[in-house]
């Protein structure tokens, strides 16, 4: 939540500074995530005792991109999926999961105002584990990124609304998720 708040803090700070430049825009969302494993990973967890026990979390995202037009926009991001919690009884692993990346991102204008779109990109992803009895892991890779949404845009402010689904290895995470972003 602080690293959200920050962001936002980025975000409320930077916007006179390059209001009325054109195209820009840097925001920040929070929502909901939901881990889903696959059924390859399920069965080995279960083979070892292990339960998911907590595969849902409150997630963020901050965000900065470029509209080239009305129809076309680039966005780099950075998300938190916040924690996973995986345990067999006994042992409880802890896992933090984040990533960044770079999207592509189709606008299709419904008024004025409203905008729908689709996005598609890349993701590097990092995953930390701890456990209670003192161990650590880590794992990260690079996976593809897709969501759609719509936007109300007044003036310089615009909120959006957006499911997204970014891949983790065999896994993937949802985010869904409302935010604001500053256009310049």
């Amino acid at each position: 939540m602080k690293k959200f708040l920050l962001g936002l803090g980025v975000v409320a700070f930077l916007s006179p500074a390059v209001a009325n430049a054109g195209g820009g825009y840097l925001g920040a969302s929070y929502g909901y995530t939901k881990l889903e494993l696959s059924n390859t990973e399920k069965a080995a967890l279960n083979s070892f005792g292990i339960t998911v026990t907590d595969d849902s979390d409150q997630g963020y995202k901050i965000f900065g991109g470029y509209r080239y037009n009305d129809y076309f926009a680039v966005e780099a991001f950075y998300a938190d999926f916040g924690d996973l919690e995986l345990s067999n009884g006994a042992v409880t692993v802890s896992e933090e999961a984040s990533g960044y990346g770079l999207s592509a991102v189709g606008l299709l204008p419904v008024t004025e105002n409203i905008d729908l779109f689709a996005k598609a990109g890349v993701m590097r992803w990092s995953i930390d584990a701890t456990s209670n009895i003192g161990g650590t892991a880590g794992n990260d890779g690079n996976d593809i990124t897709f969501g759609v949404g719509a936007e109300y845009t007044l003036d310089v402010v615009t909120v959006r609304a957006e499911m997204e689904r970014f891949e983790i290895g065999d896994s993937s995470m949802d985010l869904v998720s409302v935010g604001l972003a500053l256009n310049f």
